[in-house]
């Protein structure tokens, strides 16, 4: 070895450095595992590397591994001292079932004794790798990327969160390949002996690490520029809806007892309609409200059995004898049918019932007592319309009379917070009417403030009420949470609501014989909410922002048919804000703007995806140019030393870039090959004298010492014979 891999200061830092490298794999692996003792398996590691450190033999470093390892099972998993009977006993019972599960290949049999060993195993074939490549190849390149693809993928993909752990990975990392970069070049170079200069070279390496981690630290932020990569590998897992509550794929799901997260798009197409006008496609309604989203009540109800053409009963009866048709083509199966508002009838070619469920709402098709799914269906129905003088003249004391069946459209839980229940009366002060405040409750969402968005969706915490966390906090979401919301909000003022799901219009690609054709996609799983109106019936209301669906009014007043003039809503209650200190006043630099600071972050913020595929280009122009650069440096090598000053300290400059530059050329110099011995080689190899001449010149300047006899002028030429030869 050379002397720098003997300086025992320079590689102790590095392996103390690999230890905290290798310790950012061993945290997130025993936290998500919840393996625990995690201080146990970094001493096994910090002893690994102390041993290969001092070069101990393998036949004395292995057994004291295994010794450690032993310990390790029978302190863990039995608590008893090592060097006794009953712990010998154990560990052979172990290996025993462990080895008959492997020889009859029962991979599951295996114990967690076993596993433990084969994840020491692991450790210990890690800390020969790395000392390898840090004693041997002075190289820790792919380790380092590894620990960093690793952490990134743990922090994107599972709960285990990398922040801190990027940071020090990075830092870590960074000063361990500049100082192997270091040993590597003083090696190259025969610095390596002068070990005063290791100090010297290491010292700007630090500084400029610190000095860029703390900027970097310090600097503001910017939002990432990418979209979360999960929801786009999880949307291609078939399942629509989010589930727990992570993020998940738009379209209709199953589960809707964890509301909120993110979404992503989906376009695949669940059915196609040959319908007058969009309708919104109904396929069931939930009534018990969780404080974190929605499940079905157990209550009884009598199924209804429909066949082919049989008039059906639902809360929307069909308005008049005139029926409109869809036709309705369907490309997900569902087991069910989904059907527009009034709906009178089904027809299909196939013979099956439809069972309709009055506490879901929901009709599954069955095929002789199995579940069918249908292809292609005909819906017959009337929209139904209501009176508008009927609506108004919804006295709020009827609610009171409603029988006990709209009690499960009332549920609310325990755990409500109380704030929730006075927004409602704040939103439905100065309504005398059912509908009155119906309506106020619908067209709070759009007067104060809320967003509609798909993504960066909060899920709301273990103990925190999901419409709270929505009213009051985040005030950004899509349909489940205004639904959900309003919902809430009228059943706070004792109207009966409930919460409905399935599509809305579509968007139209055709028309077929006067009929428009709408395409009805996962992106239109949507949900919205249905009110009852003492005297009238149920209504559907649709709070969503940037969505029309909503149920056809009759404007059948006498007098003047204009709704009458709306009362200002009252907005949302903020809470108040904290005093704040006084500040003194910013006179006539208040008016002054943005500074040059926060235009320069606008501006970065503004084009961001501009600098990213101008710095993209840069970087892969940059690297185009590095990887000619034999072809192009003599061309700017050439000027440069002719504007430079005519003396020795030039010479001798020149000389050593026409060394580096016939290098890239492809010319190597020897290990331990002379500079006149090279030179000869070199002019043997262009056929000239000139590489022998500048050699001359340079061991009698720098090693002669006699630097007045340097005449580079006339050298000159010589060397840019020599530069112009290396560009071909």
């Amino acid at each position: 070895m050379t002397s720098i891999r003997k300086n025992k200061i320079f590689m102790g830092l590095l392996y103390i450095l690999v230890f905290f490298l290798l310790s950012e794999w061993l945290r997130p692996v025993i936290e998500l595992t919840e393996t625990g003792h995690h201080r146990l398996f970094l001493i096994f590691v910090a002893l690994g590397l102390v041993m290969a450190f001092f070069d101990i033999p393998w036949w004395v470093t292995g057994p004291l591994k295994l010794l450690y390892i032993l310990w390790f099972i029978v302190y863990v998993y039995t608590g008893k001292p090592f060097f006794t009977v009953e712990s010998i006993v154990f560990i052979m019972e172990q290996v025993s079932t462990s080895l008959s599960a492997l020889f009859s290949q029962e991979w599951q049999a295996t114990t967690d004794v076993f596993r433990t060993v084969l994840f020491f195993a692991l450790l210990w074939m890690a800390i020969y790798l790395i000392h390898y490549w840090v004693s041997f190849r002075l190289s820790i390149f792919l380790f380092y990327l590894l620990t960093v693809i690793f952490v990134a993928v743990l922090d994107t993909f599972s709960p285990y969160s990398g922040d801190a752990a990027i940071v020090r990975i990075m830092v870590i990392g960074l000063l361990l390949a500049g100082l192997l970069h270091l040993a590597r070049w003083m090696e190259r170079y025969g610095a390596a002996a002068k070990k005063d200069r290791l100090l010297v070279f290491s010292i700007p390496l630090l500084l400029l690490l610190v000095a860029s981690t703390a900027l970097a630290f310090y600097l503001p932020k910017a939002a990432p520029i990418w979209p979360d990569p999960v929801p786009y590998i999880t949307s291609y897992s078939g399942k629509g809806g989010a589930g727990e509550g992570g993020v998940g794929r738009i379209g209709y799901g199953v589960d809707d007892s964890q509301l909120g997260g993110s979404f992503v798009s989906d376009d695949t197409t669940v059915f196609r309609a040959e319908v007058e006008e969009g309708q919104y496609w109904k396929v069931e309604v939930k009534d018990v409200y969780t404080t974190k989203g929605w499940e079905l009540s157990e209550e009884d109800a009598q199924e209804q059995l429909y066949r082919n053409g049989d008039e059906v009963a639902t809360d929307f009866p069909p308005e008049g004898e005139e029926r409109s048709s869809a036709l309705v083509d369907m490309e997900l199966p569902f087991p069910f049918v989904l059907y527009p508002y009034g709906t009178a009838s089904f027809l299909m070619e196939e013979t099956l019932d439809y069972r309709y469920d009055p506490v879901q709402q929901r009709f599954d098709t069955l095929q002789e007592n199995a579940t069918f799914e249908p292809d292609v269906y005909e819906v017959f129905y009337s929209e139904p319309s209501y009176s508008l003088t009927a609506l108004r003249e919804t006295d709020t004391e009827q609610l009171s009379e409603l029988p006990p069946e709209y009690d499960r459209y009332l549920q609310l839980p325990d755990e409500l917070p109380e704030r929730v229940r006075e927004l409602a009366q704040q939103i439905a002060a100065g309504s005398d009417t059912v509908y009155g405040q119906a309506q106020a409750v619908e067209r709070y969402f759009s007067t104060n403030g809320f967003e509609y968005s798909q993504s960066d969706i909060a899920v709301p915490a273990e103990d925190q009420d999901y419409v709270d966390q929505f009213l009051f906090e985040t005030q950004r979401g899509y349909c489940d949470n205004f639904s959900t919301s309003m919902v809430v909000l009228l059943r706070s003022l004792d109207i009966p609501a409930r919460w409905v799901k399935g599509f809305n219009e579509g968007e139209v690609i055709d028309t077929v014989d006067g009929y428009d054709v709408y395409e009805v996609t996962n992106n239109n799983a949507h949900s919205w909410v249905e009110a009852y109106m003492p005297g009238v019936g149920w209504m559907m209301f649709e709070p969503t922002i940037g969505f029309t669906g909503a149920s056809s009014i009759d404007f059948d007043l006498e007098i003047d048919t204009s709704e009458p003039e709306e009362e200002e809503m009252p907005d949302r209650p903020e809470p108040e804000p904290e005093a704040q200190p006084e500040q003194p006043d910013a006179g006539a630099g208040a008016d002054a703007g943005p500074t040059a600071g926060e235009r320069f972050l606008a501006f970065v913020s503004e084009h961001a995806g501009k600098l990213i595929a101008a710095t993209f280009a840069l970087l892969l122009l940059a690297f185009m140019l590095f990887k000619v650069r034999k072809k192009w440096m003599p061309k700017v090598l050439i000027p440069y030393y002719r504007r430079k000053e005519a003396d020795a300290e030039t010479f001798e400059k020149a000389y050593l870039r026409l060394l580096k530059q016939l290098e890239l050329y492809g010319i190597k110099r020897g290990p331990g090959q002379t500079l006149r011995s090279y030179a000869e080689y070199v002019d043997s190899f262009f056929g000239t004298k000139e590489m022998t001449e500048l050699t001359a010149a340079y061991e009698k300047s720098v090693y002669g010492g006699d630097t007045k006899s340097i005449d580079w002028p006339e050298l000159k030429e010589s060397w840019e014979n020599l530069i112009n030869r290396t560009s071909g």
